[in-house]
This record gives C-alpha cells, structure tokens and sequence, in this order.
C-alpha cells in the first residue's frame, strides 16, 4: 500500500496483503477503515486499545483511527476498504444513528459463517469496482456502492451488536464509551475530568470502572497512552516542530510536551524523531 496516496486519498481503496506497513510505527488513517482477517492472527494498537484479530474478524473505524501492526503470525492476511470521510458522511446522513454509535463503541465483530460469507461479496464487490483506474462514474459508483454496503451492515449486524451490548453490565458499557471518548479526544483533552462529565458519572467511579476493566490501570494512564500514541504519529511527520505539535495537543508549550513524551516513553521528542530516521 502506497502511504503517501493515503495522506491525499481521493476515493474508495481497496487493499489487500499483510499490513507490514504497519509494523515499524503507528499510522494516522484520516479516512474510513474497514478490515476483514481472512487467514492467521494479528495484533493491532489504536493507541491505548489493541484489537486481536483472526480469521472471521472484522474491524471498522467509520472516520479514521491511528493503527499499528505489533505482532502477526506469518500467514496473516487481512482485505481492506479505505474512504475519504466525506464520501462516508454523504453515504451515512439518511441512516439510523443508533447503530453508528453501537459500532463506534464495538469496533470489532466476530462473523459466523452467514455473515462471512457475504461481507466478503461486498468486498469482492469493492475490489472489481475500485481496483481499477477510475470510470466516468466514479462518484456515483462510489456513493451507491457505499450507501448500498451501509445499510446491508445495518440490517443484518446490528442485532447481534445491540444484543451484545444490552448483555453488559452498566460498568462494562461505561467502560467501552469512556474508551471510544480517549480515541476520539485524547490528542487534546487530557484531564481525567473532562471524559468523567461527558460520562455523566465522578472521576472516583471511572477510576474504579478502568481498574476492573483494563488489568488495573486508571484512567490517566489510559489517557496519556492514547495521546503518547497520538504524539508519536505528529512527531513522525518532519514539516511540524515540536513547538507546533504542543500547540495542536495544547500543551502550555514544547518543554511541557517534551516532559510528558519522556516520562511515558524513555527519550525526548528529538531522541524519538533520530531514531525514527535512522
């Protein structure tokens, strides 16, 4: 896969291999994301979240996630469909937006051999259309194939996503939206206080949900791995300095960036930035 055709991605892509690009760093995918296992096992960080995936597994980031292969075994194959996220709002806007947020909050699904079978014929489908150079017809077909793909999605998945989340605890449902909130904002909110409102529940109650939920870590903790993740992803880009990477993530200024980098990582900004290009 082309990395620097996904920084400008003008349309539907479809990709098909082993996600070894992934594997030196994490990625930003400022795009839709939908991932289906076809063979093997793999590893795959968001940040403070890791998805494990297999054969028969998907996984769908509707606007864009940051991604990192950590491990794989040697027959992992994954095929995915990329989407620039204006082509999935336009695709999106006349569809139930329960289900959007069932599926922000339960990213991965785990098919039985029904539903394997034919999300596979809406890739097959994505392939044929979107493997080849551009037609005449591109937008349409893109908008059509999309909006058709959606709405197959919510109406033959979303029960079983509903039926699953209606089986959690209220601490467990808690604990999936405090962790979709840290994807969505972590990069600029990072006080355990902003994510305990938007939760409508104390900071002492979301700290005692993270601790039964994530092998005992707080809440801060899961915070500031999601935002080192997000800081990794900026510092790997070399037209922003430190300065203005502290500004995008609002640090009071660069120094106070380069203390928490350090602090969660070992090395500084620079130490991290010579070393990737080494």
């Amino acid at each position: 896969m082309e990395l620097p055709l996904l920084s400008s991605l003008a349309g539907i892509y479809y990709y098909e291999g082993n996600l070894a690009f992934l594997e030196p760093s994490l990625f930003h995918f400022d795009c839709g994301f939908q991932l289906l296992c076809t063979r093997g096992k793999g590893l795959l960080s968001t940040g403070a979240q890791q998805f494990h995936l297999h054969e028969m597994s998907e996984l769908i980031f509707w606007e864009g996630s940051i991604m990192q292969l950590v491990k794989a075994s040697g027959d992992f194959q994954v095929r995915v469909l990329l989407y620039p996220k204006k082509l999935f709002l336009q695709a999106a806007v006349s569809l139930d937006t329960t289900y959007f947020n069932y599926m922000r909050e339960f990213p991965q699904y785990d098919h039985e051999e029904g539903t394997w079978k034919n999300v596979n014929l809406w890739m097959d489908m994505g392939q044929l259309l979107f493997s080849q150079p551009s037609s005449g017809f591109k937008e349409r077909l893109e908008l059509n194939f999309l909006q058709s793909m959606l709405m197959w999605i919510f109406s033959s998945i979303p029960d079983t996503y509903v039926s699953v989340a209606e089986s959690y605890t209220r601490k467990q449902l808690l604990f999936h939206r405090f962790m979709h909130l840290i994807h969505e904002h972590a990069a600029k909110m990072h006080q355990v206080s902003f994510y305990a409102s938007q939760l409508c529940i104390s900071s002492r109650y979301l700290n005692e949900i993270t601790e039964t939920y994530s092998l005992g870590k707080t809440p801060k903790e899961l915070i500031d791995e999601q935002l080192t993740a997000e800081l990794k992803v900026l510092l790997n880009n070399p037209d922003l300095s430190i300065a203005e990477i502290a500004f995008l993530c609002r640090f009071p200024d660069s120094s106070y960036l380069s203390r928490f980098f350090k602090k969660n990582t070992g090395m500084s900004p620079k130490e991290y930035r010579t070393q990737r290009t080494r």
